[in-house]
């Protein structure tokens, strides 16, 4: 048979509101810590350490919270707690603590942005993110969230006439990328609102520019290049070179696309432009369409972090200006040849 619960009386009788909220956590295995709000309207903490026993204290002086009123906390990360609670004037109140230091308070949201006899939630879903949901005076349900390293935002999730002014409301974060809240509707129904971290949908297509190219060295040819990637695979590799001098000269372009796991995607071209004194063209166009499935395969380290780099130069050889460019790459796990236009 297994073990009877067992009670005992923490505060002693008439110390807590018989229509305020309570609400307690466990920051760490041996501490528990819970707060009520009082009869005279303070906010009432007590805290256990193994081992030890039972203490209590003051966290905020009577006619700080809506004898009414609902209070919550959470504990983000092992060092840290915060609480909420409705104050008589309908604002909502904040009080946090890290390991070390002495409870600090702040309004959250000024007076009137709660009922007073409104319950209130709170969770972390993840170490650097809380968020306090409560209804508001005019029955909508209210939401304020936190990052870290940022400051507290406040929006309406449930328009007005949407929740009880004397009803609970209740959260939940069973994963870290999810969050779900009941409250009590005005006719007595369990309304429910949910929320998914939804990923940026990945990109089907990277667009690379080169433009102007402008060589060194005085060289009179100029051009770009663009350079048009796909997740099925398929690719898009152009550019224009134009030679506005008197001589000829043979010129090389590479693009090198670098994935978010260090893989080198390289596309080269090799062409001619001529000058005043000799015949044929002075332009140097082209335009590739291919396929290559190492880019299908990869497309997803392409399409996190993808970074495209092209050098351009005139009267050298192609594979040392591809060396040239991969080493400034930084760390480079291998490279995929795509084409040499």
């Amino acid at each position: 048979m297994a073990n009877p619960w067992q009670h005992f009386q923490l505060p002693s009788t008439g110390s807590a509101s018989v229509n305020g909220g309570i609400t307690a956590v466990s920051r760490i295995p041996g501490s528990m810590e819970v707060w009520w709000i009082d009869a005279d309207g303070s906010v009432q903490g007590a805290f256990w350490y193994d081992g030890g026993q039972w203490q209590r204290y003051t966290l905020a002086p009577a006619g700080s919270a809506s004898v009414n009123g609902g209070i919550a906390a959470v504990s983000r990360i092992p060092g840290s707690m915060e609480i909420w609670w409705i104050g008589p004037n309908g604002s909502v109140q904040d009080a946090f603590w890290y390991d070390g230091g002495q409870w600090q308070r702040f309004e959250l949201a000024p007076a009137g942005s709660a009922s007073a006899k409104s319950g209130i939630a709170a969770r972390s879903r993840i170490p650097g993110s809380m968020e306090v949901w409560w209804i508001g005076p005019n029955s909508s349900a209210q939401d304020a969230f936190w990052y870290d390293g940022g400051q507290w935002q406040r929006f309406e999730l449930a328009p007005a006439g949407s929740a009880s002014g004397n009803g609970g409301i209740a959260a939940v974060s069973r994963i870290p990328g999810s969050m779900e809240i009941w409250w009590i509707g005005p006719n007595g129904s369990v309304q429910d609102a949910f929320w998914y971290d939804t990923p940026a949908p990945m990109p089907t297509v990277l667009d690379f520019d080169f433009n102007p190219i402008v060589f060194d060295g005085g060289v009179p040819v100029g051009g770009s290049s663009h350079l048009t990637i796909r997740q099925d695979g398929t690719y898009t590799f152009s550019g224009h070179f134009h030679d506005s001098g008197a001589t000829e000269y043979n010129v090389s372009l590479v693009w090198a696309v670098k994935d978010s796991q260090n893989m080198v995607y390289t596309f080269q071209h090799n062409g001619h432009v001529a000058g005043t004194f000799e015949s044929g063209s002075r332009d140097d166009d082209w335009t590739n369409d291919g396929q290559n499935n190492a880019i299908a395969q990869n497309w997803a380290h392409l399409a996190s972090g993808a970074s495209g780099t092209a050098r351009a130069a005139a009267n050298i050889d192609l594979v040392n200006l591809t060396n040239s460019l991969i080493g400034t790459l930084g760390t480079v796990l291998g490279i995929v040849a795509i084409v040499i236009a």
